[in-house]
């Protein structure tokens, strides 16, 4: 016989609103969805919907349903880390893991990527 029991989730950690979070946010809305646009085109993705958010935890993530969430830090970032995070989450379109062909995959779209990944680890997200 199963039980099923109901798991509170912890509330979220909640980030100020601080004036460099606002610039970042509005400066993430102009500038990502146009670049992930471009990026999908160019190597053949399409996905559903595209958010910025303000995540504690990463830089990007994608649902199997096709959206991607962005973090507004990535703004922060050099371009060539940003556009890391978007293929790398583009990627997950055709394989929902960190497998072999994932990284494949990524690697055919962005040679590298590994150290890219590296480097990623250098920054903080605010």
């Amino acid at each position: 016989m199963w039980f099923w029991r109901i798991v509170r989730r912890r509330p979220r950690r909640s980030l100020p609103e601080t004036p460099e979070v606002e610039q970042l946010r509005q400066e993430a809305r102009k500038v990502l969805p146009p670049r992930l646009a471009e990026l999908a085109s160019e190597h053949g993705f399409s996905y559903n919907s595209v958010r910025i958010k303000h995540n504690v935890s990463n830089w990007g993530s994608c649902s199997s349903k096709g959206n991607i969430n962005l973090n507004l830090n990535l703004m922060r970032l050099p371009e060539e880390l940003r556009d890391y995070v978007m293929l790398h989450e583009l990627c997950h379109l055709r394989y929902m893991n960190h497998g072999p062909e994932f990284h494949a995959l990524l690697e055919s779209l962005c040679p590298g990527h590994r150290k890219l990944s590296a480097q990623l680890k250098e920054y903080k997200l605010i």
